[in-house]
């Protein structure tokens, strides 16, 4: 790893005030790349659920390319070897699965209809559960779906 040394940096950039400590916490968070729900997934992983420094997927659709849809095939492809690849390189112990209520994937290249999408979602978070557990079965996989109200986001545990 190489470290930069202050003096070389261009007037122009950006520094981050935040620590780096290179270390990692062996979780991948697969979410959709939807960016109304970006922070709020930030959000949960961080403070409701405690973890820093965690490993993202996001992909349109996030965990739904891992469900098995035919739409979906080429997605599922890549997804699958990003995750097989963290889990080597980073020693993943657990993969956390976040979907959301009106999701532009499922209505638009899955064809839900709103009504059905909430349904749909929790048996494809299922779904995307047995086939991560398959195929990386030292892997605790859990799923949550990010439920909208008037103002806020909340997130619902489909699979603990």
């Amino acid at each position: 790893m190489s470290v930069t040394d202050q003096t070389e940096l261009p007037v122009s950039c950006f520094t981050s005030q935040l620590p780096y400590d290179g270390k990692g916490c062996g979780v991948a968070v697969v979410f959709c790349s939807d960016g109304r729900f970006g922070d709020h997934v930030h959000d949960f992983v961080q403070n409701g659920l405690g973890l820093h420094g965690y490993d993202r997927l996001a992909i349109a659709g996030g965990p739904a390319c891992l469900a098995g849809h035919f739409a979906a095939i080429r997605d599922e492809e890549g997804a699958s070897r990003h995750l097989h690849f963290l889990a080597g390189l980073r020693g993943l112990t657990r993969v956390i699965l976040i979907s959301h209520e009106d999701c532009g994937f499922y209505k638009h290249v899955l064809k839900v209809s709103p009504a059905e999408l909430l349904n749909r979602i929790r048996i494809d978070l299922a779904a995307a559960v047995l086939r991560i557990g398959k195929a990386l079965p030292r892997l605790k996989v859990e799923a949550y779906v990010a439920r909208l109200t008037a103002e806020q986001v909340w997130f619902e545990t489909v699979i603990p």
